[in-house]
């Protein structure tokens, strides 16, 4: 028997033969093949035994050489990642200005200030009275000077009508020295006092004076009115100018030394507002004299005063007062009733921090205005008028002898195109 094992030809068919004897017994049964799987593998170890890698070659259980390479295992798509798109940064919600209240240039009170003076010496009982009041005829000249960093102390007496003493400090001594030498030219007498002073008094018939002076870095005025016991008759014979100057002198001695050593404070900055450089022409757009029902009114003009005042308060108001007043031939005639024989505006630019609806004021609707309210008040005489917020600034409208509260749906008509008139940002 030939031990040696077969090659060549011979060893190709037997491996054949064993592969397809191998298929064969693959696919009997399930019942049979459970008994066939050890003598299986025993037959392929045989075979690998005998032909070596010939036999794994010839089974298939090594890759041929001569056989196309398999296919790669095809790689997975990487999934895209999404494109983060930018998204706006919020913007944060605009916060409103808060409204700033302007602060006196002199950094002192009025009761310090005036802590050496005298003031019955002026006026009986003085009590002081803020002049910004929210009934006060005068309250926008006063928020004026105070944008203008005028510091105002006023005392009233109740036993006159119209008894005040005034004391205004600015810091503004280049139209201080040029007003007390417009006025020395004018005739008015010099105290001696400071850089420069003038006085004068009871030119109006009754005990007054009024009196400014220079001091660096100050200009001071100082008046005073009394009319407590005799109400616009002649100056008594027991009054002495003498003695009034000499008082108002030591009035204003006492205030320089007061304000000996301050420094001014920064200006007030104005907020920005349409009605920053707004002028009576302006108004001309707005047809009052019609809508008023007082169609003889021609106007709008700047109002000025004849009367001399104490300086400071005739050059440092910051406020525009404009009228509509009837014509000087008609001057003298009666006005009918229902109608105005004067119109006023005033327009504080950027005094919002002013505005201050009294108590008994009636809110109203005014068309372009932020707010609105309908105020009267009494004194002498009654009047009524529209104060109104446009654009961060303070307006008055119809502050006039006469307007009634019948006549609330005038103003407001009138109040609405004098707002109409804002001029463009």
């Amino acid at each position: 028997m030939n031990s040696e094992p077969p090659t060549g030809d011979e060893l190709n068919r037997m491996l054949v033969t064993m592969k397809q004897n191998v298929l064969e017994r693959t696919t009997e049964s399930p019942r049979r093949k459970r008994n066939r799987n050890l003598g299986l593998g025993l037959g392929l170890a045989a075979l690998l035994a005998i032909g070596g890698g010939s036999g794994a070659l010839a089974l298939g259980m090594l890759p041929s050489p001569f056989q196309a390479s398999a296919p790669s295992t095809p790689t997975s798509t990487p999934t895209p990642t999404p494109t983060v798109r930018p998204t706006a940064t919020p913007r944060p919600t605009p916060t409103v200005a808060p409204v700033v209240a302007p602060v006196p240039s002199a950094p002192i009170d009025c009761a310090t200030l005036t802590n050496g003076i005298d003031l019955t010496a002026f006026i009986p009982d003085p009590v002081y009275a803020p002049e910004l009041l929210p009934k006060n005829y005068d309250r926008t000249t006063e928020a004026g000077l105070a944008q203008q960093g005028v510091l105002s102390c006023v005392w009233r007496s109740e036993a006159g009508s119209y008894s005040n003493v005034v004391v205004r400090v600015s810091n503004d001594v280049t139209t201080g020295t040029r007003w007390t030498s417009e006025r020395h030219d004018a005739g008015d007498s010099s105290l001696g006092l400071g850089r420069s002073s003038v006085i004068s008094c009871g030119t109006e018939g009754n005990s007054s004076c009024r009196a400014s002076v220079v001091a660096d870095p100050w200009w001071i005025s100082f008046s005073f009115y009394d009319d407590s016991s005799w109400s616009f008759d002649p100056s008594p014979d027991a009054w002495s100018e003498d003695t009034a100057r000499a008082d108002v002198s030591s009035a204003l001695r006492s205030l320089s030394t007061a304000l000996v050593g301050l420094t001014p404070t920064a200006a007030w900055q104005p907020p920005a507002t349409d009605w920053a450089d707004a002028t009576c022409s302006v108004l001309s757009g707005a047809d009052v004299p019609t809508i008023v029902g007082s169609p003889e009114l021609v106007g709008p003009a700047e109002h000025t005063w004849t009367e001399v005042g104490d300086g400071i308060s005739d050059t440092k108001d910051s406020s525009v007062d404009c009228r509509w007043v009837l014509p000087l031939e008609a001057g003298d005639q009666p006005v009918a009733d229902g109608s105005f024989g004067e119109f006023r505006v005033t327009i504080v630019p950027g005094g919002e921090w002013a505005y201050e609806p009294v108590d008994d004021s009636e809110p109203v609707s005014v068309a372009g205005a932020d707010a609105a309210t309908f105020v009267c008040v009494s004194s002498e005489g009654s009047s009524c008028y529209v104060d109104l917020l446009s654009d961060g600034s303070w307006l008055q409208v119809g502050y006039a002898s006469g307007a009634t509260p019948e006549m609330k749906g005038l103003l407001v008509a009138a109040a609405e195109a004098i707002v109409a008139t804002r001029p463009a940002s």
